[in-house]
């Protein structure tokens, strides 16, 4: 019996990037900044968070044709690091003259409680005052947290940046293309790496970043 041999082709071998040398590791999801494709063992640095702006808006109504209450926030501040984003500032018990209120985080979860007409400190800080007309449960206050252009977002650490990325934080996992805009991606916070699978930015060596990352938890492995 005849038997029709099989037509192949063999590509390139596939070689992983062995980039962990051994032992235990740690990761975290991080935010590459727009504009930049990197590969897995890119050492990354995170750019500092800059200049914040704090802005409370307009009380809303619990209900969709309702007046809400016309208590009002003043001057308003956040602690260094609060998340970006849109707090809530939200009445959970009303009271003639005041009631208290729950604040909570871009991420939905509960920064705290504060009551109307005293100072409130959390990730932001404010006093919510007393207005005419008193707040019924549910109304809400949004306060914009909103940091500068690319704070606390990541990319290729190059020596010469002054933007807080210079200094070399964490090593990507895996390959992240971010031409097309922000990406998250995997990093490495704590691991063995080997050197040669390492992609430094411009102006760092291996010998120039090995005792920072060692700081941090990330070992170097010639």
């Amino acid at each position: 019996m005849a038997y029709e041999q099989a037509d192949y082709s063999q590509e390139t071998p596939y070689s992983p990037k062995h980039l962990l040398a051994s032992g235990p590791y740690t990761t975290r999801k991080v935010t590459i900044l727009s504009g930049q494709n990197l590969v897995a063992g890119a050492v990354i640095g995170a750019i500092a968070l800059g200049a914040v702006t704090v802005t409370p808006g307009a009380a809303v109504s619990a209900t969709p044709a309702g007046t809400p209450g016309n208590g009002s926030i003043g001057t308003v501040t956040s602690d260094a690091g609060a998340q970006e984003g849109t707090y809530q500032v939200v009445i959970i018990e009303p009271a003639a003259n005041g009631g208290t209120y729950e604040v909570t985080l871009p991420d939905g979860t509960v920064d705290g409680t504060g009551v109307i007409g005293q100072a409130y400190n959390g990730s932001i800080n404010f006093t919510l005052a007393d207005g005419s007309t008193d707040f019924v449960a549910g109304d809400r206050i949004p306060v914009v947290v909103d940091y500068a252009t690319g704070s606390g977002k990541y990319k290729l650490s190059l020596a010469a940046a002054v933007d807080g990325s210079e200094t070399p934080d964490m090593v990507l996992a895996y390959d992240c293309d971010a031409s097309g805009g922000d990406t998250e991606a995997i990093a490495y916070e704590t691991a063995n790496v080997v050197a040669g699978a390492l992609t430094l930015g411009t102006g760092h060596t291996v010998a120039s970043i090995r005792e920072g990352l060692r700081l941090k938890g990330i070992l170097i492995d010639d």
